[in-house]
């Protein structure tokens, strides 16, 4: 295992729930297209989407500083793939985060 201490990456928190009549279906292929979007951004380093049992919507995106995650927040609400994705959420239970990553760990491949 490897343990990185840094203060410049962010990591950014996304929670949101579904429209009613939004299928899981949708939100993958939704998904799938913000992923392309958010891989073309500078200072992207990984992102992971997740649903806990109360249908909450959990995306979380790491990025290289404040900056880049900045300028991939603006890109994503620019984009037809962002807008696909915002059309599909509650936009009222949509809570956003944006903290420094302190610690983190991950494995060696």
């Amino acid at each position: 295992m490897t343990t990185q201490t840094t203060t410049t990456h962010v990591l950014e928190l996304i929670t949101y729930r579904a429209k009613s009549g939004t299928t899981e279906a949708d939100l993958i292929a939704s998904h799938d297209a913000v992923n392309r979007l958010v891989k073309a951004q500078p200072g992207f380093l990984y992102r992971s989407v997740s649903r806990d049992s109360d249908q909450l919507w959990y995306d979380i995106i790491y990025w290289q500083d404040e900056q880049s995650a900045t300028a991939g927040g603006e890109a994503f609400l620019a984009s037809e793939a962002g807008q696909q994705l915002c059309n599909l959420a509650d936009m009222e239970s949509c809570k956003m985060l944006k903290m420094p990553l302190i610690r983190s760990m991950c494995c060696d491949s």
